[in-house]
């Protein structure tokens, strides 16, 4: 159990640190985009940070799958 908090924590440290990047990086920037969704847009962001928040995102649920999929030595014992 220790292993896959451990795991899932330094995980989503990562991603908060590429997001906190991310929006540092992206401050300066004059080209902006929406997205547009079925209800309505967004805001306008630039299209760096829309394709690095997708990208955190993914490696938030991909850690998530993948310590979750983890089996420990004490339940396959018992």
């Amino acid at each position: 159990m220790f292993l896959k908090l451990q795991l899932f924590s330094i995980n989503i440290a990562t991603a908060i640190l590429l997001i906190f990047f991310l929006c540092l990086g992206s401050q300066n920037l004059e080209e902006r985009y929406r997205l547009d969704f079925l209800i309505g847009k967004s805001v306008s962001l630039p299209l760096g940070f829309i394709i690095g928040s997708s990208f955190a995102f993914g490696i938030i649920s991909g850690g998530l799958t993948s310590t979750l999929m983890i089996n420990n030595k004490v339940n396959e014992e018992n």
